[in-house]
């Protein structure tokens, strides 16, 4: 059997058994303050008198776990009395967590002189909801609900609901729901009092929260700038541990009128997120050592906390022995900062001193998340002290943290300051290296430079066999300064141009452009004689000054070609009109064809029909609506290369006419669902004025539309026609559930006998969305494709609505 390694010295085994015994002290600390429990007291009504705030206590209490009472089943009861003493919430400590409603009841004394207004407050921001009644009131109606699941109607940073109080002795019940800790701190102020006490507040609260934003803030720009890890992970904790105190406070409500969407439901959320990059923090910062010995402890630590927190929540919190309590937000903070804290206190004990704020931090964490356990377990009392102190723990944190860093940047700055006189020593020590470097690379340039002349006389021979004439002229005067034997031989003297405005115009390309390419100027040779040629030029530096390097490509040929060319397009026309005569030929066949395939395909889906009347079963009924489908698809196809010779012959011709948009909508909608009936299809038209246009093709490109939904959607798919108004444009859209269209394909899928990559084994033509463009472009209108998100494609038809008036509204078709 493997055996751990042995433990070496005494700072290892500190290392071992710190946190290690850690958990077993808290634990201790726990049960021994669960042992002590508040003796019952009788409950005695509260008066309300003209102090600025009453405390409202000694509470009878009742218990509902099925949340079904209602405040008419307690009100005159008759018997005995279902409500039992609470001291422990009249004594300021909480009943734990529980899914019960819990019902209160206390009774209070207000005199004359502090009958009125008043302001009910109750002083736990994360409280889900709290209702009110009172015995003057005898509606079943609550006179106050506070609450998070409540609005707020008042600027407060605690749950607040307004109550007016008639003198007398009366009867509050209470009843509260929430998925946190069941403690009902209920206070009754005058509203001036309390404006007062939560001006003052809020600016403590706001000050301390701007002191941990600006320490996030500060080291997120210091990490951008460095850049530094550590600092991120730094930042991103400091502002997670903001996020944590103001959800605690309630100032995210008051600033916002509601918690933050990260932790609203639990502000513990931000303390598992402050303490996991708190953790990065610390790997980031300080070298934690590696190895069994070290590495056993602190995953041992909270492995121990855990199974502390099950027995506890077993034996003493009305909790069950189950692993997700450890997962609860509040639980997993502890152990997060317990890994921490041991993790901190093994890079200490391994010589790291910046480590000690480390586990200073840590440990004033988790003595912040202990107290609020215990707090909310109703072992401590629940106080202002014991509310806020855990509150703002994770700021001391931060400064620890920050004092840490601190640390480990002086020490940085020594070790900088070493390595900078060692690199001073190095630079001295090499620098008589320098020099006879220094010499060998200038002997090495000198070489460079006779290889660098003996180049350029490489390139000078080049030149001379280039094919082209080369001439290398000043920037400034324009005057040649090289000329390859080409150009020596083609070209004139200076003068290179048949008209100078030429060479204005070329060198302003250059000047625009930084060179010239191919550019087609009249040159002279060196008779004088004229010659068209091609002529680049780009800026070169010759010999330390700027110069321009011009190539001339002599294109006499070419342009004798071109006037060949020209023969060549007189015999093209001839040729289109030859290719007119054989597209109305081919008209001509289309129309024969057509005439020829319809009188068959009419009988066919006569016999169909008339067959289905009598089919004996239903395998034979479904194989004769397969043929009267494929003899509709047949129909379409040929209206479909009869309607396209239509547009690429004479034009698409527009019969325009009034007619109603919604009928012809329902009117395609219907014909497709006979067709289709293994799917859905919905249809949704709102009322609106007739449109002009030609109702016949429009009604074939909306079927286009539809029919290819039908096509490309899967059996018992929910196919939408939809026609509505958005401004003075009437839109069709059909959307369905298909594959939908590829981003590369939108477009194109719009060209003539173009087809989709996703159409797979789909028949089609290729000719419906091309035919639907050119109606609808022929209409003044425009249509378009996008993806559906969770799939599908929809397309939109707009065409413009006549100026008539506005339409009837509630029309719609079903």
């Amino acid at each position: 059997m493997s055996r751990l390694p042995v433990v070496a010295g005494p700072a290892a085994r500190r290392a071992i058994l710190l946190p290690a015994v850690l958990p077993l002290g808290l634990l201790w600390l726990m049960l021994s303050a669960a042992a002590v429990w508040a003796e019952p007291v009788r409950a005695e009504p509260v008066l309300v008198d003209g102090r600025d705030r009453v405390e409202l206590s000694d509470f009878m209490m009742l218990r509902d776990p099925g949340r079904s009472l209602t405040i008419g089943d307690l009100r005159g009861r008759s018997g005995a009395d279902p409500f039992t003493p609470s001291p422990r919430l009249s004594q300021a400590h909480s009943l734990g967590i529980t899914a019960d409603a819990l019902w209160l009841r206390t009774g209070i004394d207000v005199a004359p002189q502090a009958a009125g207004r008043r302001i009910l407050t109750l002083d736990v921001p994360n409280f889900d909801r709290m209702e009110v009644w009172g015995s003057w009131n005898p509606v079943p109606e609550p006179i106050a609900v506070l609450g998070d699941h409540v609005p707020r109607s008042l600027p407060f940073r605690r749950n607040a609901a307004v109550v007016d109080l008639p003198a007398g002795h009366h009867t509050l019940w209470f009843r509260g729901v929430t998925s946190g800790s069941m403690a009902v701190p209920l206070d009754l102020w005058r509203p001036a009092a309390l404006i007062r006490t939560e001006q003052v507040e809020n600016l403590v609260h706001a000050a301390l929260v701007t002191v941990v934003l600006l320490l996030g803030g500060c080291a997120v720009m210091l990490a951008a700038a460095l850049p530094s890890l550590a600092l991120a992970f730094y930042g991103v904790s400091a502002f997670a541990s903001a996020g944590h105190i103001l959800a605690m406070t309630g100032l995210d409500a008051l600033l916002w009128g509601r918690h933050l969407p990260i932790g609203g439901g639990n502000p513990f959320v931000w303390l598992v997120i402050s303490g996991v990059f708190g953790i990065g923090f610390l790997f980031a910062a300080l070298p934690v050592r590696r190895g069994a010995r070290w590495v056993v402890p602190v995953l041992a630590t909270p492995v121990l906390l855990g199974t502390a927190l099950l027995v506890v929540y077993d034996l003493f919190l009305d909790g069950d022995f189950e692993l997700d309590v450890v997962l609860r937000p509040r639980n997993l903070t502890l152990l997060i900062l317990a890994a921490g804290l041991a993790a901190s206190i093994q890079s200490w004990l391994a010589g790291y001193r910046a480590a000690r704020y480390m586990v200073a931090g840590w440990a004033v964490m988790a003595a912040g998340n202990v107290l609020t356990a215990l707090r909310n377990a109703g072992v401590v009392p629940w106080t202002e002290a014991t509310y806020f102190l855990p509150v703002y723990a994770p700021m001391v944190e931060m400064l620890f943290f920050g004092a840490m860093k601190a640390v480990r940047l002086r020490l940085l700055r020594v070790e900088k300051d070493q390595a900078q006189r060692s690199l001073v020593t190095a630079l001295r020590r090499n620098e008589a290296e320098l020099a006879e470097r220094v010499a060998l690379r200038t002997a090495d340039l000198d070489r460079a430079n006779a290889a660098l002349r003996d180049r350029e006389a490489q390139l000078r021979q080049t030149l001379e066999a280039v094919p082209l004439a080369i001439v290398l002229t000043d920037a400034v005067r324009s005057a040649p300064l090289y000329a390859n034997r080409r150009a020596r031989d083609q070209l004139g003297g200076s003068d290179l141009y048949h008209d100078t405005a030429d060479r204005d115009r070329l060198l302003a390309m250059l000047g625009r452009h930084g060179r010239v390419e191919n550019a087609e100027t009249e040159m002279l040779d060196g008779t004088g004689n004229r010659f068209w040629a091609l002529v680049s030029m780009v800026p070169i530096d010759y010999e330390g000054q700027p110069a321009r390097l011009v190539a001339v490509n002599d294109i006499s040929g070419r342009k004798q070609l071109e006037q060949e060319l020209t023969k060549e397009k007189e015999i093209a026309d001839a040729s289109v009109a030859l290719e007119r005569a054989a597209r109305e030929a081919q008209r001509q066949f289309l129309a024969m064809i057509s005439h020829e395939f319809r009188t068959p395909l009419a009988v066919i889906s006569t016999a169909a029909q008339t067959m289905g009347l009598t089919a004996a079963d239903e395998a034979t009924g479904q194989r004769l609506l397969r043929i009267e489908r494929s003899v509709r698809h047949m129909n379409g196809m040929i209206e479909a290369c009869l309607l396209d010779d239509r547009i690429e012959g004479a034009g698409l011709m527009l019969r325009s006419s009034l007619f109603d948009p919604g009928a012809l909508v329902c009117r395609i909608a219907e014909a497709a669902q006979a067709a289709a009936p293994q799917h859905r299809l919905r249809v949704a038209a709102d009322g609106l004025p007739d449109l002009a246009g030609d109702e016949q093709l429009l009604g074939i490109a909306l079927s286009n539309l539809v029919e290819n939904a039908v096509k490309y959607s899967p059996s018992d798919g929910i196919i939408k026609v939809a026609l509505r108004r958005e401004g003075d444009a009437a839109v069709i859209s059909v959307a369905d559930r298909g594959p939908g269209i590829p981003d590369g394909e939108r477009e194109r899928i719009f060209e003539k006998y173009h087809r989709g990559a996703a159409t797979g084994r789909i028949p089609g033509a290729g000719l419906g969305l091309h035919l639907t463009r050119h109606i609808v472009t022929a209409h003044g209108g425009t249509v378009g494709v996008r993806n559906r998100s969770g799939g599908g494609a929809k397309f939109t038809i707009r065409l413009r609505l006549p100026d008539i008036g506005p339409p009837d509204e509630g029309d719609a078709y079903a």
